[in-house]
């Protein structure tokens, strides 16, 4: 029994040093402004005879949060956010297009270039060629998995969606997602 005491207060002083200091937490928005890029699709496809051919899925190049400059000011990383608030993904057409009429039924897609994460869907639009040239929607992925993904730090966009009419020609377009996050500061 004399030996409890002893172990209670080994206990508490190992958990008092290996504990977060949570009440040290910055909070920050951070908005990334990635270049997205849709090599033309001819319009054969719309008329040939293969059934499900005018569906096509596009993959990004790697991204990556720690990059974003908010991360330096509030002296913090990817890896020492402890909670997102996932805001809006708003996609916005650079060059090659004036707007979204070529497509429809548009899905968007969060994955890892490393796959160290699963893949999931972050904004479903069934028809944005009413969206001129820019496209504004909520984000439907949950905190906790943006949380996920925020600390491995690499990312990158799959855009699948169906070729309704002609694309103009090569299409670059910028995604851009807000985020309000909270991070414990590096010492």
């Amino acid at each position: 029994m004399r030996i409890l005491p002893y172990f209670l207060a080994i206990l508490i002083a190992v958990s008092a040093f290996s504990c977060k200091k949570l009440d040290e937490l910055v909070s920050f928005n951070i908005n990334t402004h990635d270049k997205v890029f849709f090599e033309m699709v001819y319009d054969t496809v719309l008329t040939d005879t293969f059934p499900g051919n005018e569906t096509f899925s596009i993959v990004s190049e790697g991204y990556q949060f720690s990059d974003l400059e908010k991360f330096k000011t509030n002296k913090s990383t990817p890896q020492t956010v402890e909670s997102v608030q996932a805001i809006n993904l708003i996609m916005a057409i650079d060059s090659g297009a004036t707007n979204f009429a070529f497509a429809s039924n548009m899905t968007i897609y969060v994955s890892s270039p490393s796959n160290q994460f699963q893949e999931f869907e972050i904004a479903n639009i069934p028809s944005p060629a009413s969206s001129g040239n820019v496209i504004v929607a909520e984000m439907s992925a949950d905190d906790n998995t943006w949380l996920n993904v925020i600390n491995k730090d690499k990312y990158r966009f799959r855009t699948e969606f169906t070729l309704i009419s002609p694309m103009p020609d090569s299409i670059y377009l910028d995604y851009s997602m807000d985020f309000r996050l909270k991070a414990i500061p590096n010492e």
